[in-house]
């Protein structure tokens, strides 16, 4: 049996030299850099990039609906229906 060590970095300063330090208020395990003193994540969640996340609005804004955008993008409605609100405070202003 093959068992392979996992040995995560500082997302700064690249060390490995890091330690647990709790959790965040969404319950991820946070990880601390005795070098450097940054304390992170080390599995962040998916992040889109705007060209993503104005492809997605503009596909939802041609009629489409909120449970097919999560089958095609894989986005919670939660998600989406917060760009979509930010997108329209933006317009607004």
């Amino acid at each position: 049996m093959i068992i392979e060590k996992t040995t995560y970095v500082c997302t700064r300063c690249q060390s490995p030299n890091i330690h647990k330090n709790g959790h965040n208020k969404s319950g991820n395990a946070q990880f601390r850099c005795k070098d450097c003193g940054r304390s992170s994540v080390l599995k962040p969640k998916i992040k889109y990039t705007e060209e993503q996340k104005e492809l997605i609005i503009s596909t939802y804004l041609e009629r489409g609906s909120l449970r097919g955008m999560q089958r095609l993008f894989g986005v919670a409605p939660e998600t989406l229906m917060g760009w979509i609100k930010k997108s329209k405070q933006q317009e607004t202003e």
